[in-house]
Order: structure tokens, then C-alpha cells, then sequence
């Protein structure tokens, strides 16, 4: 059977039993469709963008509850308006700019517009969905790539990076990396799909 799922509600629920299988329930952002039966794509560009922000609400959501506690839980006491605002700005320019499909000519190796020369070496050395897109070493080859392009910068600028506060440093490694994480198991998810039909 093939589902073609496309609305504008904020998620949309496919339900379908398959004989012998478990249910399969999936929840899609907004605007975005998916093919059951013979699914043949990853998601694209847009549809990472969507489900980047759908996650992206709910962690700001759970990472202020959180921030409210500050007893159980043992890095609470980082958590504050501002630890949180970083990781969020990370998180969005990691979803817009730091794509582990930086690999390819993709959106966000163009949003880089002339810089996107400083992502060269990266796209030469790794092969599109080979190590780009392993959930440690894709985020951590892309953190590495941009600290060597951003620390000098720093350096350059007369910026002494032990004066950087490590807990605002800390968020934004964090929102960048949950981006590519992301990114990273909803093309798993779809290539897990693909095996299923």
C-alpha cells in the first residue's frame, strides 16, 4: 500500500499494520510527505529544517523545565536564560549552515556563499553518507572543521579563548551537535524505513 501524506496541520499521524510487523506509527513535520511503499528519498533539504525545529521546541522546552529544578539533576545549576538562548542559536545555525550533508552541494554548503571554499577540504575528504552522516564522527569531523576555522579567526581578532566562558562554549557545542544529530537519525530512519517495504 502507498501512503502520499502532504497537509498543512502541524503533524500528521500514518498509521499502517503490516502483516507479521509491528504497527508503524510515524510523525511528520509540516508540510513534508513520505512514501511507505517504496520510498526512494531522504528527506530533503526542507524537511530537515522542519523536523530540526520540532526538536528544537521540545528541547528548549524540556532544558528551561530543567533550569527550574536545580537540585536532581547534576548540570541544572548551568542552565539559565542565557546557557539555553546560545544553545538554541547554535542549534539554528547548525541546522541552516553545518549539515552533515556539507559533504555535498547542498543548501547549507551554498548558504555559506563565497565562505563555502572553507568547506572544501571537508566535502573532498568524506564520501556523502559515509562517515558525514556516523552519529559521532559527523558531528564531531564538522565541530572540528569549524573550530579550525573559527578559533584563528578568534586568535586573529586578539580574543583569548581562556576567557571565553566554557558554559556558554559548552551550549553552543551542544545545540550544534543535537542539529547534525538529528539530521543524522532522520536519514537513518528513513533508510530503516526502505528496508521495512
Amino acid at each position: 500500500m502507498r501512503f502520499d501524506t502532504k497537509c498543512d496541520m502541524a503533524f500528521v499521524t500514518v498509521i499502517r499494520k503490516i502483516p507479521d510487523r509491528k504497527l508503524i506509527i510515524l510523525f511528520m513535520p509540516l508540510n513534508t510527505s513520505i512514501y511507505l511503499e517504496g520510498i526512494n528519498e531522504m528527506p530533503d533539504g526542507k524537511t530537515h529544517e522542519m523536523i530540526n525545529a520540532a526538536v528544537l521546541m521540545v528541547a528548549i522546552s524540556v532544558l528551561t523545565y530543567l533550569a527550574t529544578l536545580r537540585g536532581p539533576v547534576a548540570f541544572a545549576s548551568y542552565l539559565n536564560t542565557y546557557t539555553i538562548l546560545v544553545f538554541a542559536v547554535a542549534y539554528l545555525f547548525a541546522t541552516f549552515f553545518l549539515s552533515p550533508d556539507l559533504d555535498i552541494n547542498s543548501k547549507p554548503y551554498r548558504r555559506w556563499g563565497i565562505f563555502k571554499i572553507l568547506w572544501w577540504p571537508y566535502k573532498v575528504i568524506f564520501k556523502h553518507r559515509g562517515f558525514s552522516h556516523n552519529l559521532i564522527l559527523g558531528p564531531l569531523s564538522i565541530v572540528v572543521n569549524l573550530a579550525l576555522i573559527v578559533v584563528p579567526l578568534l586568535l586573529l581578532a586578539g580574543v583569548k579563548m581562556q576567557n571565553l566562558p566554557i558554559d556558554y562554549v559548552l551550549a553552543a557545542i551542544a545545540g550544534m551537535v543535537l542539529s547534525m544529530e538529528v539530521h543524522i537519525i532522520s536519514d537513518s530512519f528513513v533508510s530503516r524505513m526502505k528496508d521495512v517495504f
